[in-house]
């Protein structure tokens, strides 16, 4: 059973940062003892979305097991602000009346 999400869970660590090693899998089945599996995974999605992890700094994965990471609270990535550039092009494609409305402009 342990082989079978351990196998789950090396698949879905980023490959650049993945161990394959008897210390990971001893390291993921003491980890398993501490949490549902499913929290593991859960909170690996987590580290995936990050702004650190799409910086790519991440943990190695034994590193992230022995650590116990899956306990740490990653805020989530903030969405990209758009260039003023960006934000006049989206407000041109708008009908005029919408422009107006979105610039705070009342008849």
């Amino acid at each position: 059973m342990h082989d079978t999400k351990f196998a789950q869970f090396v698949a879905a660590y980023p490959s650049h940062r993945r161990v394959f090693t008897v210390k990971a899998k001893q390291a993921f089945a003491h980890a398993c003892e501490q949490v549902p599996y499913a929290v593991l995974l859960h909170a690996l999605e987590q580290h995936k979305r990050s702004e650190q992890w799409q910086k790519h700094i991440v943990p190695s994965m034994l590193r992230w097991l022995e650590e116990s990471r899956w306990l740490q609270t990653l805020p989530e990535p903030q969405p990209a602000r758009l260039s003023v550039g960006d934000e006049a092009r989206r407000l041109a494609s708008l009908s005029p009346q919408e422009q107006l409305r979105r610039l705070g402009v009342k008849r």
